[in-house]
């Protein structure tokens, strides 16, 4: 009878370790793409690499490096097709220093798109060394 209630024990004990265990993983998207960006000055622009959007769903950015001191950047949603850019962030813009993370707004996909990029325009930016940014962005959250 001991070892019954035992092995019940046990079982009930395991299947809550993998409950909590599965609940408590970080999610994170499969279609998360490293960027680096550099700006020789202030108020230039640049895009981070192109990705495939499926979803209607916000875009994720983390700002976790960058060179110079003082030194950040804007980032908005754009739509790639045909060697063009379009501005389907509807005016949401977003501050990015180091160890920034936002949820951005977009309408990629409800204006016909299936591919987006980030567009990033930097300030305080070093007039002879320039300045460099870097971290992950994800376009399907």
């Amino acid at each position: 009878m001991i070892c019954k209630k035992a092995i019940k024990n046990a079982v009930i004990f395991t299947a809550m370790l993998l409950i909590v265990g599965i609940n408590s993983t970080p999610l994170i998207s499969k279609a998360g793409n490293s960027f680096g960006v550099a700006f020789s000055v202030d108020g230039e622009t640049t895009f981070t690499d192109t990705q495939s959007k499926s979803t209607s769903s916000s875009v994720q950015m983390l700002c976790t490096d960058k060179d110079i001191d003082g030194s950040y950047y804007y980032g908005k949603v754009y739509a790639y097709k045909s060697g063009q850019y379009y501005d389907v962030s509807h005016g949401y813009e977003y501050y990015f220093d180091v160890n920034e993370t936002h949820n951005m707004l977009n309408w990629v996909n409800e204006e016909g798109y299936t591919r987006a990029a980030v567009r990033c325009e930097a300030y305080s930016v070093d007039d002879y060394h320039g300045a460099w940014f870097g971290g992950y962005w994800y376009p399907d959250i």
